[in-house]
């Protein structure tokens, strides 16, 4: 793999420009849909997480780490229908598509909360799972939708640019760890889509009273273990929810793909593989 790296980042484009966000990804390794949500839409997810990000401190179920400056609200999908719409929302259905391939899954939905006092997230890569080299194409992808503007004082998400070409995860050496990295600064509403081979942390927060919420929506080739076990984590009644709608129902990994995911074998009617 060529260890050329592309130091420019991407324009906020619209949401509509498929094309130039098709771009962005292979030249960036991701792509920033400004105006993905609407404000009214924005000002009611901030709202609710919050709502439930003061909950779960207030009942011991929280995930609060970096001395309390930074929260993580969990499992999205079990505690509201918004989150399960934001899941499948159309305007990045297609890009995963072009990501990931046909029934890609829905690995994950989460929220982070950067804090004021929290400190820069360990630089990664998302398919840490995998050995390098890894495949030429993505095999996880995400979407961050961006709840507040994102700055660099705020701990926006900061990348390695051109680091979804190099093949492979950071490996903690001097060189790698000198690699300059890059705040992705965008207003709330936007939706940043970028693939998981791309270099990328939590920053820090210096301010003194902001807190910084986006949700990750983590999405994986149909062929990949799913990083939040839904068959177990959902109650009864979300996971009928899901298996209801075709989108939500390819997304949870009810439907099989090809030979995988099969029930009693092969499928009795339609194409065998």
């Amino acid at each position: 793999m060529s260890g050329h790296l592309t130091g420019t980042l991407p324009a906020r484009i619209s949401p509509t420009d498929r094309d130039q966000a098709k771009a962005d990804l292979a030249t960036h390794g991701f792509c920033l849909l400004e105006g993905a949500l609407s404000p009214d839409r924005v000002v009611s997810l901030r709202a609710r997480i919050m709502e439930l990000a003061e909950q779960e401190i207030a009942d011991g179920t929280d995930y609060v780490y970096e001395r309390g400056a930074n929260q993580r609200v969990w499992s999205l999908l079990r505690k509201d229908e918004m989150f399960i719409e934001l899941a499948a929302e159309p305007v990045v259905m297609q890009l995963m598509e072009h990501l990931l391939g046909f029934n890609f899954l829905l690995s994950n939905i989460d929220v982070n909360i950067a804090g004021p006092g929290g400190q820069p997230m360990f630089m990664h890569a998302d398919p840490s799972f995998l050995p390098p080299p890894w495949p030429l194409c993505p095999i996880v992808a995400n979407v961050m939708w961006m709840l507040d503007y994102f700055t660099p004082e705020n701990g926006a998400t900061r990348i390695v640019p051109g680091t979804h070409q190099l093949g492979r995860g950071p490996d903690y050496s001097p060189e790698d760890m000198s690699r300059p990295t890059v705040s992705v600064v965008a207003p709330a509403g936007t939706a940043m889509v970028f693939e998981g081979r791309l270099w990328h942390q939590t920053g820090a927060n210096t301010t003194a009273n902001e807190r910084r919420a986006g949700i990750l929506a983590y999405y994986c080739r149909p062929f990949v273990r799913q990083q939040e076990n839904f068959f177990a984590s959902l109650p009864p009644e979300v996971l009928e929810r899901t298996k209801a709608d075709p989108t939500m129902r390819q997304l949870i990994g009810w439907d099989h793909y090809l030979s995988l995911g099969m029930i009693d074998g092969m499928p009795r009617d339609g194409m065998r593989y």
